[in-house]
Parts: structure tokens; sequence; C-alpha cells
């Protein structure tokens, strides 16, 4: 299943200026870009941008046909100003190119720093759909966020918690944690102790875990991703998981975005449903 065709259901929708944000671990940024080609795809205009920092995608491979844009003066707030026009420049976008948004470049660094979550009030207009990378974690398959953690846009429809199975049995410390600090308070795990199911299940049902921040309007999806690595089968890593750590969410995917194949990037999607999980 496609990412987009699994997301179906939770996505905001465009006519009202639909912002999706992304957080946790473990494939964030390939989520960002799978569900930004899949959706201009089927037609929709996308723009992506970020609250912290991302890697600068005209450096890496596989990345939709896109530009990049720099507004320096988006990284502060901007006053108030109820009715304000989206900047021609984000209007002006031609089909089938991504928009990717951000203040300016890291210096010395392929990184580019993001805009000021208000700012995305601003972006969010009729017809377009706003990704925004909201939450960082240095490349490492899971984290627990700081107090400052995530940067999720008020404007937020639609939360996607990611964390990356490639985690587990691994020891709980830096190479592996972004923030082990934090993870052993929210999980109970001690630091060099191998990482379990009952960790993964506490950073994901905990407030201060890995929806935290998410507007309590918003819609919530849980990605299982690098499922590959776990060595099992998707039904078997969703038991494992446990239902009761998935109260905060509304679905639960398990994924390889890696997986070339784009209809295989989602290997399983089920549908919290009452007392349990309904796979379609």
């Amino acid at each position: 299943m496609r990412l987009a065709e699994a997301l179906e259901p939770f996505l905001p929708p465009v006519a009202g200026g639909a912002v999706t944000a992304l957080v946790g671990a473990g494939g964030k940024t390939s989520a960002l870009f799978c569900l930004a080609a899949e959706l201009m795809d089927a037609g929709t205009r996308v723009l992506v941008t970020t609250t912290t920092h991302i890697h600068d995608p005209r450096h890496e491979a596989g990345r939709p046909p896109l530009r990049v844009r720099l507004e320096s003066a988006w990284a502060g707030p901007e006053a108030p100003s109820p009715g304000a026009e989206a900047p021609a420049w984000c209007t002006a976008v031609p089909p089938g190119q991504l928009l990717v948004l951000a203040a300016r470049e890291m210096s010395g660094q392929a990184k580019l720093v993001g805009i000021h979550p208000s700012r995305v009030d601003r972006l969010a207009r009729p017809g377009f759909h706003i990704l925004v990378e909201a939450d960082g974690s240095k490349g490492r398959p899971v984290k627990a966020p700081a107090d400052h953690e995530p940067v999720v846009p008020d404007r937020a429809g639609l939360v996607l918690g990611l964390v990356g199975l490639g985690c587990l049995g691994r020891p709980m410390d830096e190479r592996t944690v972004h923030r082990p600090e934090r993870f052993a308070q929210v999980t109970g795990c001690a630091w060099g102790a191998a990482i379990g199911w009952d960790h993964l299940a506490a950073l994901v049902g905990d407030p201060r875990g890995l929806f935290k921040g998410a507007p309590r309007r918003s819609r919530r999806v849980l990605l299982l991703n690098q499922a590959d690595l776990a060595g099992e089968g998707p039904e078997t890593l969703l038991q494992r998981l446990g239902l009761e750590a998935c109260r905060c969410c509304e679905a639960v995917l398990v994924c390889r975005l890696n997986q070339r194949d784009p209809w295989r990037k989602v290997e399983l999607r089920n549908i919290l449903a009452g007392d349990g999980a309904v796979p379609l």
C-alpha cells in the first residue's frame, strides 16, 4: 500500500488548507518526501517546510523535482494579520514541482534552518497541503522530546509520529537514541539496557513521549517504520507493541519507507476501532 493511500482517511482536506506535521525519529524525512511525491502525483499542490532543521534536499538522492526558497525573515514570528494572503511565490509553484521553504542555510552544513511555527498559518491556503517536519532526531531511529520539542504548528490537522524499529535490541545510548536522558525518563529504560517493545509502548503512550505537543484537535497516526529490521511479520509487530500504547492514536501503520516499490511502503494499516484494531 502506498503511504498516501494508507493515510487517506486521516489527511486534512485541502479545501481548508491542509497541514500535516511529522514528529519522532526513524524515517521522518523519508515519510515527508514520500508523502509529498504521492500527493503531487494525485494532483495536490504541496509545500514542504520545517520548524526545526532539515537536510538540504538538493543534496539528497531520490527526492521529487523541487526548488528551495529561503526567506530569512520567516525564522521569527509574524504579527497576526487576519486574512493575509499567501505570498505570490507560494501560489506560483508550477504543477509537478515541490517547493521547499526554509529560513536560511546552516553555515558549514548541508542543512536548512526552519521557519517559525506561527508562519504556517500564512502558508495554509485552499488547494495546498503543507507538510512540516516538526522534530529533529540527528539520524537516530528513536527519540524522546526535550521540553522545547517538538515544534508542531497549531494549524496541524494531522500529526504523524514515527518510531524506527531498528532500535529494538540495541543498547539505550546516544548512538541509538536522540536525547537518551529523556528517553530513560519517559520509558524507564536504563542506560545501556536493550531497548524492548515495552519501552516503545511507553514512548508512544506517555504524554511526554512521541505525540507530546500535538494540537488537541489534531488527528494522530503512528508509523512503525523499518519493519524489515524487526525480523517479524507486520501483524506480530503490532501485537508486540500492544493496543494499550495506541490509545492516543487513530491508526497504526507498519512501514518500510525505504522500499523501492511505492505500493509496498506500508505493509499493514490498522485503524483503531472500539476495543481492537481492524486491519484493512
